[in-house]
């Protein structure tokens, strides 16, 4: 059956291959486009990986180290390393890797399943996503990060189906099954890879039970690699499941009881992005042709599954975060290769539409300030700061945190741990309230917000802190009895240019 299915997805002899350097080019091109943004102000999710990452050590009182983030060790490790290397500008370098391997990768895929000609095409596709700023742009993200693990994974799956050798097709299966486990130990929720190798396996008919002990065994030497490093570093296996799974489910409800109203626009603003990129249009290409073509290629069946499945994940994300359509590009650019070197004309012309799609709002997003509100905020408190200082930001924008160069005495960075974790406050009111109470409080907007009991927060700041005044409409408090100048802003409160030169130094 798998022969004959090799077969029903190999491109007609009379279709024109793209050129040689078209998945290389692309690749290129991707890259060269996240250059312009590496000066660009971190986004209060990367600011706050690099916080957490940058402090993570054993004996901390929270879950890394002294902070807490509900997301798994491996991405943790990442922008731990990110922050050794440099920080901001170490860890977009990184996303320019990570975008490079996904062209590369989603070109690889795609002609391991249908042929050489399918490759430029899923490269293109995936060249054209990943450029598109309404897909989180410039940002490095879990979903990104974990992208090249997936299609490592959907390679390995694709060796083990396809192999005669049995050693060999275990050993791919083992690699398919790391690859799938590392992705998950970035986002707890791209289980695409293993899905893909689920049901491949299962519709490959022989050797199922050998090829998923050989997937199990490597997922399970990856996750015991991951488990020892998590605890050399003093972090609880049973905090990291809790904060990964049990916390997401709870913050779900927490946010479906009181900030529907938010998650709703969010979706809204979700959907327009899924068209205008051309994430949708491809979803209907590979829709179309599940309807009418009834294959029984176990490795197509299994990247239409996959697909659904990231439809789902995206959308039981319930933030809907733009970065979360990241999850799709890897299904559909191979999907979308593969149909573009079979199908001809229809196929090219939507792999066109994305291309051009990407190039025009990236351009577009040219212009956009380098620079963030939270970056002018955060310095202009380190303007004003003094060695010892640390800082609280009320609540969430972890970019003021980093861009202030303080650490922060409370343990949450985001505002959906604090209305899930510590609704009525008492952990920030002992902070506020206690020893290592922090010097300056940043609040975004205002202090009651839905989900939270604020008033003994709201007293303990008009009694223990003192108002030094506004920046780009940002209020700041100064621990009483502390003597510091009053913050001001330098340049553009939305973010006057960071020369490129400013942040290598």
């Amino acid at each position: 059956m798998t022969a004959l299915a090799d077969r029903s997805l190999r491109t007609p002899a009379g279709l024109a291959v793209l050129p040689g350097w078209t998945v290389a080019g692309s690749a290129a091109v991707a890259v060269a486009a996240r250059l312009p943004y590496l000066a660009h102000a971190a986004s209060p999710d990367e600011a706050g990986f690099l916080l957490v990452g940058g402090q993570w050590h054993r004996g901390g009182s929270s879950l890394y180290g002294n902070l807490w983030v509900d997301r798994p060790p491996l991405l943790i490790t990442i922008f731990r390393l990110a922050d050794g290397l440099g920080g901001l500008m170490a860890l977009r370098l990184i996303g320019c890797v990570a975008v490079a391997l996904v062209v590369l990768g989603a070109a690889r895929v795609a002609a391991m399943i249908a042929g050489q000609r399918a490759a430029g095409w899923a490269a293109i596709t995936a060249a054209g996503l990943c450029v598109s700023p309404l897909l989180g742009g410039y940002e490095v993200n879990g979903e990104l990060l974990a992208a090249p693990l997936t299609l490592a994974g959907m390679a390995g799956v694709i060796l083990a189906v396809r192999s005669t050798d049995r050693r060999t097709a275990v050993l791919s299966a083992m690699a398919a099954g790391a690859c799938a486990m590392a992705s998950l130990l970035v986002k707890q929720n791209l289980a695409d890879a293993a899905v893909f190798g689920l049901v491949a396996f299962a519709l490959s008919g022989q050797h199922f039970w050998m090829r998923t002990r050989g997937a199990v065994t490597g997922a399970f030497a990856t996750a015991a690699v991951v488990a020892v490093w998590t605890v050399a570093h003093g972090t609880s296996l049973a905090g990291v499941f809790d904060a990964m799974y049990p916390f997401r489910i709870h913050a779900d409800q927490v946010q479906a009881a009181g900030g529907s109203q938010h998650s709703v626009t969010r979706l809204t603003s979700l959907a327009v992005a899924f068209v205008v990129s051309g994430l949708a249009v491809l979803l209907l290409a590979v829709a179309r042709d599940v309807v009418r073509h009834r294959r029984r290629d176990p490795l197509w069946s299994a990247l239409v599954v996959m697909t659904g499945f990231g439809v789902v994940s995206v959308l039981l994300g319930g933030n809907y975060w733009h970065h979360y359509l990241v999850e799709l590009v890897v299904p559909l650019s191979v999907a979308t290769g593969v149909l573009a070197a079979r199908r001809g004309f229809a196929a090219r012309s939507v792999v066109a539409y994305v291309a051009i799609a990407g190039c025009l709002c990236w351009a577009l997003n040219l212009t956009a300030a380098q620079g963030s509100t939270g970056r002018s905020v955060g310095q202009a408190v380190a303007a004003s700061a003094q060695p010892g200082d640390t800082i609280v930001t009320v609540w969430g924008h972890a970019n003021v945190t980093y861009a202030s160069g303080l650490s922060s005495p409370y343990a949450q960075l985001w505002s959906l741990p604090v209305k899930t974790l510590d609704p009525q406050l008492t952990g920030l009111d002992d902070v506020l309230t206690g020893p290592a109470a922090p010097t300056w409080v940043v609040v975004w907007q205002r202090v009651p917000t839905w989900g939270l009991d604020t008033a003994r927060t709201s007293l303990i700041l008009a009694h223990d802190y003192r108002r030094t005044g506004t920046v780009c409409g940002r209020t700041i408090y100064l621990r009483a009895g502390v003597d510091r100048r009053a913050p001001t802003v330098v340049g553009d409160c939305h973010g006057s240019p960071t020369r490129l030169k400013d942040l290598i130094s």
